[in-house]
């Protein structure tokens, strides 16, 4: 099941949300291209204030990796005109509204920096991996936007076609940005931290040892024993050594003889096939079954 919300995104969901119209899933990239106020800050005010109407799902800050979430991914937002009876901010299962906080030549930092693919693009390596898990393929349909001009796609590829858009390549709208982006599809996607793997199970080789060498009724005295010697019966019965109907925890004659198989099968003969557990052989039994042997 997809996110609807970006991991690590701020929420401010402003509601007034809206169906798509289904089709492949896409992603359309902005800069909000303000000459007075450059802050991520001023931005999001605005797209939570009197900028509501034109909010678009995701504002971000190359430089910062700020970044908020005003509609969920399956709610059509508001950062496109519509293209006649197109409504262009719902064509496809998803369609992706991304602001850069950004303005073409403007200085942070006493450097100046042309277009986005300029700044340090901090946090597009999650943006991708959302996108991604949203099947937006690594696609410009229409080319990589390659300047702030008009580059419009035909309005079939438009409805057809899945990927990524720059704003200046919708039919209908007259914006000439994003200008030139960085190589999205360069930027790997986050891998998520590996949950911890589970610990082994632990047999004692004294435990198991001691019910081997007692009848069942003495060893089954010992019920912190019955575990341990039931992962080892277990492993003896996937080997195919030991009837399953004697995988009882109590290590009896028949556990006994199919130990003594085993031993037989790791080359041992002799009083080194006994059917008494030993180190090493109880050691390779549990590798290959999943428990750990503790002396």
């Amino acid at each position: 099941m997809v996110d609807l919300w970006m991991p690590g995104a701020a929420r401010h969901a402003l509601g007034n949300e809206g169906a798509m119209n289904g089709g492949p899933a896409r992603a359309v990239w902005h800069i909000t291209s303000n000459a007075t106020d450059w802050t991520f800050a001023r931005e999001l005010g605005w797209f939570t204030g009197g900028g509501a109407d034109v909010a678009p799902h995701l504002l971000w800050d190359p430089w910062t990796g700020e970044i908020a979430q005003f509609f969920p991914a399956d709610s059509r937002s508001l950062s496109l005109q519509n293209a006649g009876d197109v409504r262009t901010n719902r064509t496809g299962k998803y369609c992706v509204q991304i602001e850069i906080v950004f303005t073409a030549n403007e200085t942070v930092g006493g450097k100046r920096y042309a277009t986005v693919r300029d700044t340090p693009c901090k946090g597009l390596d999650g943006i991708m991996t959302w996108l991604r898990s949203l099947g937006i393929p690594d696609v410009w349909p229409g080319g990589a936007p390659t300047g702030f001009v008009r580059d419009t796609v035909s309005l079939d590829a438009w409805t057809k076609l899945g990927g990524h858009y720059g704003h200046n390549q919708i039919p209908a709208n007259s914006h000439v940005d994003p200008g030139p982006m960085p190589d999205l599809f360069a930027h790997a996607p986050v891998t998520p931290p590996k949950p911890p793997t589970p610990a082994k199970p632990k047999v004692s080789l004294a435990h198991v040892i001691y019910a081997a060498k007692h009848d069942p009724a003495a060893a089954q005295g010992h019920t912190s024993y019955k575990g341990e010697v039931l992962l080892v019966e277990k492993a003896l019965h996937a080997e195919g050594l030991l009837d399953g109907q004697y995988v009882d925890g109590s290590f009896g004659s028949k556990s006994v003889d199919a130990y003594k198989a085993w031993q037989r099968h790791l080359g041992y003969s002799g009083s080194g096939a006994d059917g008494i557990p030993g180190q090493t052989s109880l050691a390779k039994l549990g590798a290959k079954h999943g428990f750990q042997v503790i002396t």
